[in-house]
């Protein structure tokens, strides 16, 4: 019975429009969530990569504050801040990063989905490294970058060295500015740039594993040439002069001349005057002829040709001079304090002559000078003052390796010639022995660094294990059991949705059986299902998602994360048009799949249609 058939043909109906909507649905999961290449059209069509490197990086490092320290670490970065992002763009730029993000999706999602059992992410970095490392050159040799670093390397390095208190390097009197400028004229900023790039290029191939070993060697060279001249420079200064030969040399004449001091009619020659003569003797001019030898013999010592740092200074050109001088000295504050003496009486003139002694010398005769007395009494002052004061003048001047210690910043480490002796001798290198023990328990990080440098990052799917292991707490054995039986639903899934079709696709075919007489009207009613089904879901998917679906949608992703700011802001934007681009491509993907389905049945009614009225003219 007609009305029978065609009952039963409204439920196959009824039936399969439910099954073929869920069937379209499946379909479209599977052709994007389940699809990598969804993943990769929709990161793509968002700008991802460029919006890392536009705007994320950025907001990242203004919010992170690097390199607005004024002191320190800090200030030697902030130089780099403003092209760090493009530092970073030459390391990894923006089509490598979407390589790899692409190929580890590609790995993921088949591997989640069960398609596959296992998962193989490698990223190979030793090209990154070596792009890094000639990004990071080109940087330093930008215009404005290296000399803003050097000088504030340079400031860095004055304030450690200079003393806080009285910006004066001990005795030598050098000041912060002349220190910078020593620093300078020793370290020119294109020898250390020139270092740097040869450290640099030293690093790469032990990063990479291309070599086990490195060597990073500074030549002093040059620095120990141009040191020398700074300072013979330096050391000619008056300041200098003051300070080595008038405060040191004087003291020590001053102590060994001991009693010679001391003259009769208690006149002594004080040290201030001495200290005058002294200074009159050894001019600035021939203190400045010497510098040159001092310095060679500081240099001596700083390449290890001797063992110990004794500048010796020749003296025996200068002591008869001196003594002259101190013995005329002498000789004028005797005769001051002779004719300040009373004039003797008959009794002391006798007793004076009789015995005549600077040890005593009561009384003057009358009208006879300082000069005629002595070739009188036949005594001369000089003579008497001169012997001692050569004796206690040494033929050479010699300042010890304490007396230079404590010129150049004390005993120990503090010690510039001692720093500098070391670097001389022992050479400025750093080797990977060096890192390592500097890394300490570290190392072994630093050896896992190179290997994966070397060989590339692999994630597997037991990192992954062990990875949920990890973060698992108590229940991480039930998790992967959990994450197992997913994958296997979702393979199974997989591999029937290509199949599944079949059961809507009978259903229509019955449905038109049993509503048509014939193959033409059976056609008619098949697709005339096909267009119902086709209609309804573009209902679905097109205006009743727009009223109902996607104002919720919209105020879930506005009110999950509140209001951020900053960085997260840019992220919360951001992920807001990934999760829009994606649910818009969902959906409208079920409608395009609708709307061809509503032409390809109105294609077959039509084609139903004339072929039902050729078959009636045909049995007419």
């Amino acid at each position: 019975m007609i009305w029978l058939r065609r009952a039963t043909a409204v439920l196959l109906a009824v039936v399969f429009i439910i099954l073929s909507v869920l069937v379209m649905v499946a379909f479209r999961v599977n052709g994007t969530v389940g699809n990598p290449d969804f993943y990769a059209e929709q990161l793509h069509q968002a700008d991802v990569y460029h919006f890392i490197y536009d705007d994320v990086l950025p907001a990242a490092l203004e919010e992170s504050g690097v390199g607005e320290d004024a002191e320190g670490v800090g200030a030697i970065i902030s130089p780099f801040k403003p092209h760090l992002v493009d530092v970073a763009r030459q390391t990894v730029p923006p089509e490598w990063l979407q390589s790899q993000v692409e190929h580890a999706v590609n790995e993921v999602v088949p591997y989640a989905w069960g398609e596959t059992d296992t998962l193989s992410i490698t990223i190979q970095l030793k090209d990154r490294v070596e792009a890094g490392a000639g990004a990071l050159k080109s940087l330093l040799h930008r215009e404005g970058v290296f000399p803003v670093l050097y000088e504030q390397l340079i400031d860095l390095i004055t304030d450690e060295i200079a003393p806080a208190e009285d910006e004066t390097l001990d005795m030598l009197a050098i000041s912060e500015e002349e220190m910078e400028t020593m620093l300078r004229r020793v370290v020119p900023e294109g020898w250390l740039l020139a270092q740097l790039d040869s450290a640099i290029d030293e690093m790469v191939p032990y990063l990479t594993k291309e070599t086990e070993h490195f060597t990073l060697e500074i030549d002093l060279t040059e620095p120990l040439n141009k040191l020398e001249g700074a300072l013979i420079d330096f050391l000619s200064k008056p300041e200098t002069y003051d300070s080595l030969v008038v405060d040191m040399l004087a003291e020590a004449i001053t102590q060994n001349l001991g009693e010679v001091t001391e003259l009769p009619f208690g006149i002594e020659l004080t040290d201030d005057e001495i200290i005058a003569t002294a200074r009159d003797i050894l001019t600035l001019d021939w203190y400045q002829v010497l510098v040159g030898d001092i310095v060679s013999q500081i240099f001596a010592y700083l390449k290890g040709e001797q063992d110990e740092l004794e500048l010796t200074i020749p003296l025996a050109d200068r002591k008869p001079e001196i003594a002259e001088a101190l013995s005329r000295l002498a000789d004028v504050k005797m005769e001051s304090a002779f004719d300040d003496l009373p004039v003797c009486s008959g009794a002391h003139l006798l007793e004076l002559l009789s015995d005549p002694s600077l040890e005593n010398i009561p009384c003057r005769p009358f009208d006879i000078s300082y000069q005629e007395f002595k070739d009188l009494v036949g005594i001369d002052i000089g003579s008497l003052v001169q012997p001692v004061i050569e004796l206690a003048i040494p033929e050479e001047w010699t300042l010890t390796e304490a007396d230079m210690n404590q010129l150049f910043g004390g005993e120990g480490e503090d010690n510039i010639l001692n720093q500098l002796r070391g670097l001389v001798q022992e050479g400025l290198t750093f080797t990977d022995g060096d890192l390592v023990e500097i890394m300490d328990t570290d190392a072994a990080a630093l050896e896992d660094i190179r290997k994966s440098i070397a060989d590339g990052l692999v994630f597997t799917e037991r990192d992954l294990r062990d990875l949920m292991s990890d973060m698992g707490e108590g229940g991480a054995g039930e998790q992967l059991v959990a994450f197992e039986q997913v994958r296997s639903g979702l393979g199974a899934a997989k591999q029937w949705v290509n199949f599944i079709w079949i059961i809507p696709f009978l259903m229509m075919i019955g449905a038109g059986a049993l509503g048509g007489r014939r193959w033409s009207s059976r056609l008619i009613w098949a697709a005339a299902l096909l267009a119902a089904m086709a209609i309804i879901a573009y209902i679905i998917f097109g205006p009743v998602f727009s009223a109902t679906a996607q104002p919720m949608i919209d105020q879930a992703l506005s009110m999950e994360f509140g209001q951020p700011e900053g960085i997260t802001l840019l992220i919360v934007e951001k992920g807001n048009i990934l999760a829009h681009n994606a649910i818009d491509s969902f959906v409208g993907g079920l409608r395009n799949q609708s709307l061809g389905l509503i032409i390809a049945s109105v294609v077959l009614i039509g084609v139903g249609a004339v072929w039902h009225n050729w078959d009636r003219i045909r049995r007419a």
